[in-house]
């Protein structure tokens, strides 16, 4: 099949109320805070815009409210160049956000009010754009939800990529059905420890990657059939603001899948992204070129 889209982002999408807080809080505290502003954001829907920053074609699959903040997000989509055809809005509904703390370190807090656009589901026209892309990125909502993506992405020949993020709403048996479905998962070592997986040699499956990442230490990866998996460490940079830097990693590391590269390829080439993330503040702040990238890690395009 032609693809009509490299990467299709579903779900996963916010603006964040950004503040900068001199520390974390801490129970029974009050602290002084600067209003950075009203940014887009999302986790699923940054990886989107990282992934049109460095070239690829793509596309964002969800729901806004019909309000000016769903405005901003479409706006903000068009600046990357992210095809919003799939991006739907739901009269009577404010759009959903979250709250994103930032310390003086860069470190940040993210608070994730309920909405019930988190839960509706896709529709025909969604899934048919789902079908025409390459990778198929989200994240573990629910059973119905992972089995409709990535039989959309598997009736291509497209893969289904996965971010298992502490809050994910999936758990125990099922979380890790829909793992085992994917051709590419991303954890980080909380988040495995968090939902009780095993070491990543033990998790991957035949013809899967899951990519472990570490935080400022760097990255894990391993292809299914791998022994052991390799590890890349992250590049010494000084940190901004942290927020959106996985999402970041989680585009490069796919754009360099496509290309073909292996795994310690893919992971120092998402390393390199994630070090230029970094140094900006917001989750869209800085997102780097491809061309950033390939001259930080030291890899071209094969």
């Amino acid at each position: 099949m032609a693809f009509d889209r490299d990467f299709v982002g579903v779900g996963g999408l916010a603006y964040d109320l950004v503040l900068r807080v001199d520390r974390l809080p801490i129970a029974d505290d009050k602290y002084p805070a600067r209003l950075v502003g009203k940014l887009p954001g999302g986790f699923i829907a940054n990886a989107t815009c990282a992934a049109a920053r460095l070239g690829l074609s793509t596309g964002y699959l969800g729901s806004v409210g019909d309000d000016d903040e769903a405005n901003m997000l479409r706006q903000d989509f068009a600046r990357w160049g992210v095809d919003r055809a799939g991006l739907l809005s739901v009269a009577g509904e404010p759009t959903p956000f979250t709250v994103v703390l930032v310390d003086e370190q860069g470190q940040r807090a993210i608070l994730l009010p309920a909405s019930p656009l988190y839960h509706l589901p896709l529709d025909t026209a969604q899934l048919t754009i789902a079908r025409r892309a390459r990778i198929v990125y989200t994240f573990p909502r629910d059973m119905d939800w992972c089995e409709q993506l990535r039989s959309a992405a598997r009736d291509s020949g497209g893969l289904f990529a996965l971010d298992v993020e502490n809050a994910v709403p999936l758990r125990g048996a099922a979380l890790r059905t829909v793992i085992q479905a994917a051709d590419v998962v991303f954890l980080t070592d909380a988040s495995r420890k968090t939902h009780d997986l095993p070491p990543i040699h033990e998790l991957a499956q035949a013809d899967q990657w899951v990519i472990e990442t570490a935080g400022g230490r760097g990255a894990y990866g391993i292809a299914g059939g791998e022994s052991e998996p390799v590890f890349a460490p992250a590049h010494e940079v000084p940190v901004v603001d942290t927020t959106g830097a996985g999402d970041c990693f989680h585009a490069a590391l796919l754009a360099a899948k496509l290309d073909g590269a292996p795994v310690i390829e893919a992971l120092r080439f998402a390393n390199a992204a994630a070090a230029i993330k970094v140094q900006h503040e917001g989750a869209r702040g800085g997102l780097p070129t491809r061309a950033e990238v390939e001259h930080l890690s030291g890899r071209s395009k094969h």
